[in-house]
């Protein structure tokens, strides 16, 4: 007499978990399968979670959810048969994030005394070379690199703010037929002049601190302090700006931070809800942050505290115009390549939490124990023994 044995149906799934210990997980993450596999509800995928269920109580819904199953298929699920693959088996969750802009400056300015004749409105993009606002009608232009700390002119001693000049007016075309040394010469001083020039500027070959703001690169406007007509004072702050490059943020428990790496790849899915866009983890905070629980507290105990994870996308044009708009995050936990995998709905719940699949040679049918390891979105887990190779069949319930 043979020990039975349950299948989960179609209409059921094990409880959705993350393991990196190789003993059996399955991101909650996971989208809607093919017909192979349960579809997950919508709202389950919308939710930044780890499932904690153990593997006991993964065992305990197969069971519950299906009928004593003979190899003959005595439970009346329609079955079919399905490959051993050898495969890489990636371990995804999903987390909701937030698209937004790289990067938080803060625009000094160093001219005046004076009056603010000109200055732009949030949402304005900058370029090298673009005039940020004008002081009694002097331009005060957008520089890359780091700022400079003292006026330039032939004579100064070296420094690299020389450097950082140079390589502004290179870029911005006003060093044609000219070549820089480390020093601010007169080569240097032709090049000041021909910019001065093009901005309606008294030709004297000297820059000042006030001449120019220096950034990283090209910045868009977010907050502006300031108006036309309103006092000009030095080292006042009169802008906040961000990069033009689209980044991710979005919140991740301290207890997942080490299974998250810099130059991790993910998947952002945009709002239209069709767009999908990869980037790479760029930046994890190291100072954690517990939310208010505005609830006063639960039976759960207190939120967890979380880091901030930033997401460079691979194209940064990829989100358009939008800003602070909702994304989710499928980000890669782990990876085990070359391994044996069998879809889910092979597994069969066995005593003591144990799990098997029914190997198909034939007309014989016999049990093989496994253990289970990662489960992936497509529907795959890992699965080792010594008794399982590539190329065989299992069954499974037909879709």
């Amino acid at each position: 007499m043979r020990t039975a044995t349950f299948r989960c149906r179609p209409t059921c799934r094990p409880p959705t978990r993350v393991d990196r210990c190789g003993t059996g997980s399955k991101p909650d993450w996971m989208p809607a399968a093919p017909s192979t596999r349960p579809e997950a509800s919508a709202s389950a995928m919308a939710k930044p979670r780890l499932a904690t269920a153990a593997i006991g109580l993964m065992a305990a819904l197969l069971s519950a959810c299906g009928t004593p199953a003979s190899s003959a298929g005595g439970s009346g699920v329609p079955t079919t048969t399905a490959l051993v693959t050898r495969t890489d088996i990636t371990s995804r969750q999903q987390l909701l994030g937030t698209l937004t802009y790289a990067g938080s400056y803060t625009v000094i300015n160093q001219a005046g005394p004076g009056i603010f004749t000109a200055i732009s409105a949030p949402g304005a993009v900058f370029a090298r070379g673009q005039v940020l606002y004008r002081v009694n009608g002097r331009p005060i232009v957008l520089l890359y690199g780091d700022p400079l700390w003292r006026p330039l002119s032939v004579g100064v001693a070296d420094g690299s703010d020389i450097g950082v000049l140079q390589a502004n007016l290179a870029a911005l075309g006003f060093a044609t037929g000219l070549r820089f040394s480390a020093h601010f010469d007169w080569i240097t001083a032709i090049a000041v002049r021909r910019w001065q020039a093009s901005l309606g500027l008294a030709q004297s070959g000297i820059v000042n601190l006030a001449d120019a703001v220096e950034m990283p690169g090209p910045i868009r406007l977010t907050t502006v302090q300031e108006t036309i007509g309103m006092t000009a004072q030095p080292g006042q702050p009169i802008m906040n700006a961000t990069s033009t490059q689209h980044a991710v943020q979005l919140l991740l428990n301290v207890s997942q931070e080490s299974l998250v790496r810099v130059g991790a790849p993910v998947i952002v899915a945009l709002p239209d809800g069709k767009t999908t866009a990869p980037g790479t983890v760029s930046g994890i905070g190291t100072v954690a942050t517990e939310p208010v629980n505005q609830n006063g507290g639960s039976n759960n105990g207190p939120p967890p505290a979380t880091v901030t994870v930033t997401i460079a996308l691979t194209d940064p044009s990829a989100g358009g115009s939008l800003d602070q708009a909702p994304v989710t995050v499928a980000i890669v936990f782990d990876v085990h390549k070359g391994v044996l995998a069998v879809p889910v709905l092979a597994l069969l719940a066995q005593p003591a939490g144990q799990y098997a699949v029914e190997v198909v040679d034939g007309s014989e049918r016999r049990l093989v124990t496994v253990t289970t390891g990662l489960f992936d979105d497509r529907g795959l887990v890992e699965v080792s023994s010594a008794n399982l190779h590539e190329g065989m069949s299992v069954e499974v319930p037909r879709s």
